[in-house]
């Protein structure tokens, strides 16, 4: 195992412009650390850097105690699982996750035992013998993760592994993975852009925008506080509500809100209130999703839209049209200045 120093990272390409712009992160040995957001955003360059497929044009890499910047990819002590499987068609699956011991020279025997034993970690014993054409999907992509398992490396790179399975597979695979991380305790860096597989997966998660990194932290950290708007509009299964500040007065007050702010609450910490209590709206849209509805509605007097969950008896039996009352729920209304940085919580 061995924790990852990163100071001062930056990429360009030629006279392009900067795609990472110099990146400070330290993580932890044997951590889980997952790298989120939009695409384009550098997480999986800068995922590639650490592995060598990059070369960082300025900053330093430590892997551990050693000095990385120009140590060959192959000498890093990194396996890298990728989004594609990158399977040799015209081998097994035994074969395929042996490969790499074999090519280092090491007795069958014992190939063949390190095989074995990560098989019987990932549940693909009885698929050992089969090639990559008679599996699924999800079968491909835990030989790939278990061909770079047998290397026994100080560092996995997860380069968005789930994102060509279904719905379903994801989410059996995603448990998979954190309980491999549990069993292994081998430092993990996981690149993707849901949020959702972000949250369940990371003991912290770094969230990248536009080549920045804008916030470092456990995943309800980031829920409960985030740093930025743009961590509070991308973290969470719904987007977060942002309202300017002169249409909620009384809430801009407790907030010591100015002109130009933004106040921020999650649909899932607004509950509806009796008409003439809290803030007036009226409702466009009502998603029935079983468990829980949302509310879709349009503040009195403006066009401004807002979103309300609604759990169990909090439901309400509303049509298109209704008028509502709606507030937040204590110390879960954010306020944003205008270059988009948190300021307050009330």
């Amino acid at each position: 195992m061995a924790a990852i120093s990163l100071r001062g990272i930056r990429k360009t390409y030629g006279d392009g412009p900067e795609i990472v712009k110099g990146l400070d992160l330290d993580i932890h040995d044997g951590e889980l650390m997952v790298f989120v957001g939009p695409s384009g955003c550098g997480k999986s360059t800068l995922l590639r850097m650490i592995a060598g497929l990059e070369d960082i044009s300025a900053g330093q890499l430590r892997i551990g105690d050693m000095l990385a910047n120009d140590v060959p990819p192959a000498e890093r002590g990194i396996a890298m699982v990728f989004q594609s499987y990158a399977l040799y068609p015209h081998m097994t699956a035994r074969e395929n996750m042996g490969f790499a011991l074999k090519l280092a020279g090491q007795p069958s025997q014992s190939v063949r035992k390190a095989v074995d034993k990560v098989a019987e970690i990932l549940q693909i014993t009885h698929l050992l013998e089969r090639k990559p054409k008679a599996l699924s999907g999800g079968e491909r992509q835990r030989v790939a993760i278990g061909r770079s398992i047998v290397r026994q490396p100080k560092v996995f790179l997860f380069d968005e592994p789930l994102s060509n399975l279904d719905a379903s597979l994801r989410v059996q695979t995603r448990i998979e993975l954190a309980k491999l991380h549990q069993e292994l305790g081998t430092t993990m860096i996981y690149v993707t852009h849901d949020q959702v597989e972000a949250m369940t997966l990371g003991d912290r998660v770094a969230v990248f925008h536009g080549g920045h990194l804008e916030q470092v932290g456990a995943p309800l950290q980031l829920y409960r506080q985030p740093a930025s708007q743009f961590v509070a509009g991308f973290i969470g299964a719904l987007r977060m509500n942002f309202l300017p500040a002169a249409l909620v007065p009384a809430l801009s007050a407790a907030l010591g809100a100015e002109p130009g702010m933004l106040i921020g609450v999650r649909p899932e910490h607004l509950r509806l209130t009796p008409r003439g209590e809290g803030y007036g709206a009226s409702v466009v849209l009502i998603e029935q999703l079983g468990d829980a509805q949302i509310v879709h509605a349009r503040l009195d007097g403006s066009e401004q839209a807002v979103a309300i969950k609604l759990h169990g008896e909090m439901r309400h039996a509303l049509d298109t049209g209704s008028a509502i009352g709606f507030a937040p729920e204590e110390g879960h209304a954010h306020l944003f200045d205008a270059a988009g940085r948190a300021v307050a919580t009330h």
